[in-house]
């Protein structure tokens, strides 16, 4: 079957559609698995964070569990090397302190009531670019009530939380401050989880190695997904396309005149044209050239032959019109018995022999046999010749002519299908048929016109037995009918 560009373009968006939206979900199921991995990560990351921050409150609420027992509390906050200040104070009263406490925070802050836990804290004076730090305040009780100061580099390392490849864009908020990662706050601020015990926020993001990889492997897992769905939407066109009917193809192919004509020449025993055949041909948009093996069977059994056959005589005046032969030869047109008893066989056969007749050309119906004669068809035969258009019985040998109808019948030419003619020089049982074809014919008083004739041996062989016209390869191949307006005519 011919591929032609609107095939091309079939399969191509048949193709492409399935993979755009196929690699398009693809990336967008890659986004959510990333953003949920990343997530999950997070929360991870969170529980860690909390559980430090749970041990660090624990531990400072140890350090300064005897606030007025100032000598107690620095060897105890010399064990936590993360914190170097710290202050404990009694109805606001100081009573232990290191030395740059103050420094860090506000007077003031001992005033508020502040709730046990860590807290973000930036002195009231200070501008925007100074550093927040932690605060973490134990419980106050009768004795009093603790406090002590991370700067972010200093619970950063106190965290002491491993890295992760696939995950290195992580950012640590407490409270509103940026502990870890502030570069990648805008990026993961989307995926970030909150704590419920502290005022912790993690958001993580993956790494760019770790992005393309994901999304790399959602793509190529598409791509079979994408050829199912286009094999699926191939087979859903053709099942609710209607069925291709080579009937209905013919139908339209003579609407858009895709049947064109070829004729092949007819030589006599002297070698000389006699005539031609005229026969039709198809060149489809899609199929390109099919046989005439092919569509004419179908035009046959289809009730097609009528309307084909108008379509060729159509073709043939038209092929005709601007031609004129230097003698008058035969021109042979194949038509089905049901043509012979139409009600329009005499005004189409008087249009073409009045155009023939214009351009020295005899008109011959070429009478298939592969289809019954009835006696309408039998006695309409008279009536044609009459016309002086002249009757041969096509492909004879293959059909439903018998012997007692070619009595009865009055015709021109026996035309020998070249199945007989192919066993000459063939050791074959159907060998013997030809020369009794030949000698019938002659007894007959009718002339033969052998078909298929495709060497120097048949050729021979027909001409020694008296076979009045040959046509085949040998002699000339069908040509179009500019072929034969250069080769055969003069304008």
């Amino acid at each position: 079957m011919k591929f032609d560009k609107q095939d091309a373009v079939y399969y191509l968006v048949l193709l492409c559609v399935p993979l755009f939206f196929s690699v398009a979900f693809g990336l967008y199921l890659s986004k959510l698995t990333i953003d949920k991995h990343a997530e999950e990560f997070g929360a991870f990351y969170l529980q860690a964070v909390e559980r430090k921050a749970t041990v660090l409150a624990t531990q400072v609420s140890m350090a300064l569990s005897e606030p007025e027992n100032c000598r107690v509390i620095q060897d105890r906050m010399a064990l936590l090397p993360n914190v170097e200040h710290y202050i404990t104070v009694k109805d606001g009263e100081i009573l232990c302190q290191s030395n740059q406490f103050f420094d860090w925070v506000d007077l003031a802050l001992l005033e508020k009531k502040i709730e046990p836990g860590i807290h973000s804290y930036r002195k009231i004076d200070a501008d925007e670019s100074s550093e927040k730090v932690l605060v973490v305040a134990t419980e106050k009780t009768q004795n009093g009530q603790g406090f002590v100061v991370l700067t972010k580099p200093a619970f950063h390392e106190y965290l002491d939380l491993a890295s992760s490849a696939r995950y290195s864009k992580l950012t640590i908020w407490f409270g509103s401050a940026t502990l870890v990662g502030e570069c990648y706050a805008d990026q993961v601020m989307e995926n970030s989880v909150s704590s419920d015990k502290y005022h912790i926020r993690i958001g993580a993001s993956a790494s760019d190695s770790n992005v393309n990889k994901t999304m790399a492997m959602f793509v190529l897992s598409s791509m079979p997904i994408a050829l199912l769905l286009s094999l699926l939407a191939h087979l859903l066109i053709r099942f609710f396309t209607p069925r291709f009917s080579l009937a209905e193809e013919i139908r339209r192919g003579m609407e858009r005149k895709e049947f064109h004509l070829q004729y092949q020449p007819i030589y006599g025993k002297d070698n000389r044209l006699h005539g031609f055949e005229a026969l039709a041909r198809w060149q489809h948009p899609t199929m390109g050239s099919v046989s005439p093996e092919i569509f004419i069977p179908e035009i046959e059994n289809q009730q097609l032959s009528m309307p084909f056959t108008r379509y060729v005589f159509k073709t043939v005046v038209e092929d005709m019109a601007s031609l004129h032969f230097t003698q008058r030869y035969h021109l042979g047109v194949n038509v089905p018995p049901e043509f012979m008893c139409s009600d329009d066989l005499e005004d189409t056969l008087k249009a073409t022999l009045k155009e023939f007749d214009r351009v020295n050309l005899s008109l011959t119906l070429e009478v298939t046999e592969r289809q019954l004669l009835d006696e309408k068809a039998i006695l309409q035969i008279d009536a044609v010749r009459d016309l002086g258009v002249r009757v041969a019985i096509d492909d004879f040998g293959v059909g439903h002519t018998s012997l007692s109808m070619l009595q009865r019948l009055k015709f021109d030419y026996l035309k020998i299908d070249k199945c007989f003619v192919d066993t000459v020089g063939v050791d074959s049982i159907n060998a013997p048929v030809l020369e009794s074809i030949i000698e019938l014919a002659h007894r007959l008083n009718i002339d033969i016109v052998a078909e298929g004739v495709e060497n120097e041996e048949q050729a021979t062989f027909l001409a020694d037995r008296g076979c009045e016209y040959q046509q085949g390869y040998f002699h000339d191949k069908p040509m179009s009918i500019e072929a034969v307006r250069s080769r055969h005519l003069m304008h």
